[in-house]
């Protein structure tokens, strides 16, 4: 693939054997014009103007329809028409299995320098050192975070962005990562999540680096050498899955280039030496008994209504459905993904019947986008994702967990969760376990931490309680304690008794 000028002056770019003029929006072969589609020459740019690079069916997806859903197969048709307009040269259009597409260089072409195209390169092929999605929707309630994001980035090598799933890490790791495009050579964004094996974590780091010397033989060694000493800023994005090898790469980069700064994704830190972890909160919600105007002014409301109207404009929101409004976001714990399920359920349900649903939420809150990625799609499978990486004993303590309406302490945790089969010892390390992997939540009061679940984090648990079969052993447990230390604490409090 390069660029060449006919005698016209046209500026043409050659793939294979087809001439591209990206000003004429229009494909030669042999000087004869192919007739192809608005979306699939939308399609073929993105692709040209990437550079070789990995282009993410998302990005794809936010070029060509940037205010339309739309079916993967959709992509998948104008994929097909663009290879088979290319004829024998199809195979220049690779695709990545789960990731996106990249358009290759022909293996026989050469770039001369009396084919540099003689006028100036368009914007977008002129600045090649991003490949960070553009983003489509605003960034809402995150003005704070995305502050002491880039301020970290400015401190440590590399910051890791740690929440429970939904709560929108990606979002503003992205956000913080457009901010940083003028302070680094190159911003690199690479997606984790559809890589399956561990072992294949440095290939899709490579891949989105465009190295493509790395991609035969990928080892740490070559990465480094590739990457040299660039001003680079690399994301890595949903590094849970692979985090002992995401921590050992991001280890082993950091120290050989003083100039790279990575931002990961994770639902638990990487907990390397280099690490500086910054924990991702929901949205604030609004507490009961506030007025409208009063209920207007969370973040949580915001995104809720904003993302309502993004489905229907015309939707209003009177006092009663404020204060509906604000019942919805305090119950989805102001989690930004569960938020967005909620607003999509509007149209068809109305403010009122979907607060009166939230009991069933995991059969209600199902319509996520279908260009987002699986564990996205619906509330369950969010936590199902965090759900796998959970060992079998904090599995045990997350689902028993569930009989708790508010916060609780370690020793009452204990008493509960061991439940006659599990000792002390296992479920404070239990606890440990699901706090680092951000499905408890924890907060100091005074001396002591207390813990709470999210509210869909403990429908989830008391869902996983009775498929186990313990939600009556386990409610009689809690019944007892909580009857035996009531009396305790009577005793402890009534007046002494004199006698004689």
């Amino acid at each position: 693939m390069h660029a060449h000028e006919t005698p016209s002056g046209m500026v043409m770019i050659k793939i294979g054997r087809v001439d591209v003029s990206l000003e004429r929006r229009q494909l030669f072969l042999e000087d004869r014009p192919l007739r192809v589609g608005a979306r699939a020459f939308d399609i073929l740019e993105v692709l040209i103007e990437a550079g070789g690079r990995l282009v993410s069916k998302e990005t794809l997806f936010q070029h060509v329809w940037p205010e339309t859903v739309v079916e993967e197969s959709n992509l998948q048709v104008h994929i097909s028409a663009l290879r088979k307009l290319l004829g024998e040269d199809k195979d220049l259009i690779k695709t990545i299995p789960g990731r996106g597409y990249r358009l290759i260089r022909s293996h026989d072409a050469k770039v001369c320098a009396n084919e540099a195209p003689a006028h100036p390169p368009r914007p977008a092929e002129a600045t090649a050192s991003s490949n960070v999605p553009h983003s489509c929707t605003p960034l809402i309630g995150r003005e704070q975070a995305l502050a002491d994001v880039t301020a970290a980035l400015g401190r440590a090598p590399l910051v890791t962005l740690v929440g429970t799933g939904g709560i929108g890490k990606t979002q503003l790791g992205l956000e913080a990562a457009r901010g940083q495009i003028a302070s680094f050579d190159e911003v690199r964004f690479v997606s984790l999540s559809a890589v399956e094996r561990p072992e294949s974590t440095l290939r899709a780091i490579a891949e989105a680096l465009a190295l493509d010397a790395v991609h035969a033989g990928a080892s740490a060694e070559r990465l480094i050498q590739a990457i040299g000493a660039r001003k680079l800023l690399l994301v890595l994005d949903n590094c849970e899955h692979v985090i002992q090898e995401a921590a050992t790469i991001c280890e082993q980069l950091v120290q050989a280039n003083p100039h790279l700064r990575i931002l990961a994704t994770s639902r638990e830190p990487l907990r390397t030496r280099i690490e500086q972890v910054y924990w991702v909160a929901p949205l604030e919600v609004p507490g009961e008994d506030l007025v409208p105007d009063e209920i207007l002014k969370y973040s949580a409301v915001h995104m809720f209504i904003a993302r309502t109207r993004a489905r229907d404009p015309h939707f209003r929101a009177d006092s009663e459905s404020v204060r509906l409004i604000g019942t919805i976001c305090r119950r989805l714990d102001g989690v930004p993904l569960a938020l967005e399920l909620a607003a999509a359920r509007v149209t068809a349900l109305g403010i009122r019947e979907l607060v009166a649903q939230l009991d069933n939420r995991f059969r209600v809150l199902t319509g996520g986008l279908r260009t987002a990625p699986a564990r996205q799609q619906n509330l369950k499978a969010a936590l199902d994702w965090s759900s796998q990486f959970l060992c079998k004993r904090e599995r045990t303590v997350l689902r028993r967990l569930g009989v708790f309406h508010g916060s609780f302490q370690l020793g009452e945790a204990c008493a509960i969760a061991a439940c006659e089969d599990l000792s002390m010892g296992e479920v404070t390390d239990a606890i440990a376990g699901l706090v680092s992997k951000s499905l408890l939540m924890f907060g100091p009061c005074g001396s002591a931490m207390r813990y709470y679940l999210l509210e869909t984090t403990r429908a989830y648990a008391l869902q996983l309680l009775a498929e186990a079969g313990e939600s009556e052993t386990l409610e009689r447990w809690h019944e007892r304690y909580v009857r035996t230390h009531s009396t305790l604490e009577d005793e402890a409090e009534a007046p002494a008794t004199r006698y004689g």
